[in-house]
Formats: structure tokens, sequence, C-alpha cells
């Protein structure tokens, strides 16, 4: 979605203007399981002057039925198969893949920044990895156009709660 209005912090005022800026809405619904998964991805930018976005993710529950794995394209949403995240096991700072069943959507990850945060107390865990960084890649389209990406700032996730 296109972002307008201001933020301030710090004393400093951040104006943001719809011909250049994007905004995510992070909406949930549903019953959590007491021990859960989640895998979710984000990102908005103008690609050759058209709007282009992506919401990617699993482990928000039954996924057989409908994902939220979606393009979105001018407007438009292409509804794209299966995505999974592949991160590497020893430093969510390394480059990340992200591949979908249908090779619709393949991309390279490159983070700038893990925003992590644990909490551990045994019976209640949250351990989050929100991890800023640029994507580089191809995205098909419904009608088979391919769009090519280059370093779109998004972000992409990986969290685990228990409570």
């Amino acid at each position: 979605m296109r972002a307008e209005g201001f933020a301030e912090y710090n004393g400093k005022r951040y104006e943001f203007h719809p011909e250049k800026h994007f905004g995510t809405l992070d909406w949930g619904r549903g019953v959590w399981t007491y021990d859960n998964t989640w895998y979710w991805g984000s990102g908005n930018c103008d690609v050759d002057g058209h709007t282009f976005g992506f919401n990617i993710g699993y482990g928000f529950g039954n996924t057989k039925a409908a994902s939220e794995n979606v393009i979105f394209y001018d407007g438009v949403a292409h509804k794209i198969d299966d995505v999974t995240f592949v991160i590497p096991e020893d430093d969510y700072c390394k480059p990340w893949k992200f591949t979908s069943s249908d090779g619709r959507f393949e991309m390279d990850f490159t983070p700038l920044l893990d925003r992590a945060a644990c909490l551990d107390y045994k019976l209640i865990v949250s351990d989050q990895h929100q991890v800023f960084g640029r994507m580089s890649g191809t995205a098909v389209l419904d009608d088979g156009t391919k769009v090519e990406v280059k370093d779109v700032l998004c972000f992409a996730e990986k969290v685990h709660n228990r409570y």
C-alpha cells in the first residue's frame, strides 16, 4: 500500500509521500497453537514504473485451502504456491534464499540487520528474528510475465512462540 503522513521520533519528523513510500499491514487472525513457528516476509517497491509487492510465509496454520503467498503487481493479486525460506542454520545475517514450489518466486535475500529478541522462561518462549535486507530475483505473474527485481528493501522473519 502507498503510505502518506508523518512520524516523529527523537525530535525529528519523517515525512511519507505516496509517490515514493509504501506501508505494510500486519494483520493476523485465528487460533494459535501453544507451540508454533512461523515464517513471514513482505516488501514493496516500484519496478520499471509498475507497483510491485509480495507477501510470503507459512507456519500460520492449515494452508491446504489457502495461503498468504501472493505477488501484487499494479494492484492485482497473483497467487503463488508454497514458498520455502532457506535460512543458514548458523547465522541469520548470511544470505538467504526463497523458492516457491511452482517456480514463480525465486529470490536471493541479503540481510542488513537482524532485529532479534529472545525470552525463554521454559513454559513461555518467544524467539524472534525479524531480518531486514535486500531481495533480488524473479517473480512470475499469472500470465507468465517475469518481473525482475533488484535490491528491494524488505523484511523476512522466523518466529518461534510457546505460550
